[in-house]
């Protein structure tokens, strides 16, 4: 990247090179290697190259752990990846849970670069939050130690699936992030509030949105509210019966599968 640092990650290649690539973004504790099997899928049925850079900070990236200087890094990694892809061109985005948001802010933000968007339970209200005192104490680090550590309230695997199976991956995953600094944490939540705050008709990109019935990580009303509000008529909005968080780790994924390529196969 421009400031130095270095970022692993995923990429599918492309088999039609005339497709725009796709751009794709892990949630907050998690990374790519949890959206492995969504991400094969989208490079398949579109023919386009997938990129999937873990976050600065977390996954395969050992540097920094859990930690950001300046949200507006965050906004300039996208940038960047994106010009890595195609070269000031337009680009295709998916972001889910945490790189929900994120990809919604740079559309936001770069609407002449977005074709369309792609967000599976975007973290923009999320329902699990810090404690008050939690946030209070982040407040006080913000000053005398931005880089302390703080646990993200997201420990219990039940949160993101209802499989079993996936719940013990996710336990006994080594990459996972488990906390973030006290800056990381106050630059998400801008994040949060920069999209909340977007105007009516600003997500200028057609956008398809993707609830899961039974999430516990986000809140769906404020979020379906929210899409409804900014993206207009742009807007297509499915809630996926009987489905936690984290949708391809449910045991069901039929649905979820066709919703993926339905608009893997919409792109330009």
């Amino acid at each position: 990247m421009s400031d130095g640092a270095r970022l692993h990650g995923r990429m599918w290649p492309a088999e039609r090179p005339d497709r725009a690539p796709i751009l794709y973004f892990h949630g907050i504790q998690s990374h790519g290697g949890w959206y492995e099997w969504s991400a094969a899928r989208l490079a398949r049925v579109s023919g386009a190259a997938v990129l999937m850079a873990d976050r600065r900070g977390s996954g395969l990236n050992r540097d920094a752990r859990g930690d950001v200087a300046d949200g507006g890094r965050w906004l300039a990694d996208v940038t960047e990846l994106a010009d890595a892809a195609l070269p000031a061109g337009r680009v295709r985005l998916a972001g889910v849970s945490w790189g929900g948001k994120l990809a919604a802010a740079w559309a936001l933000a770069k609407p002449e670069r977005v074709i369309d968007l792609l967000l599976l339970a975007p973290g923009i209200f999320p329902r699990v939050d810090l404690s008050f005192a939690r946030k209070i104490e982040i407040g006080v680090s913000l000053v005398s130690g931005p880089t302390r550590p703080f646990e993200i309230p997201l420990s219990d695997p039940a949160l993101f699936t209802s499989s079993a199976a996936a719940q013990a991956a996710i336990a006994a995953d080594p990459l996972k992030l488990t906390h973030a600094t006290a800056r990381f944490l106050y630059h998400s939540s801008r994040l949060d509030r920069a999209c909340a705050r977007a105007r009516a008709g600003a997500m200028r990109a057609p956008t398809t949105l993707l609830l899961a019935e039974h999430d516990r990580i986000i809140r769906n009303r404020e979020t379906r509210h929210w899409a409804e509000r900014v993206c207009g008529g742009r807007l297509r909005l499915r809630e996926l019966a009987g489905a936690a968080h984290t949708l391809e780790f449910e045991e069901q994924t039929a649905e979820f599968e066709a919703e993926l390529e339905a608009w893997a196969a919409s792109g330009e």
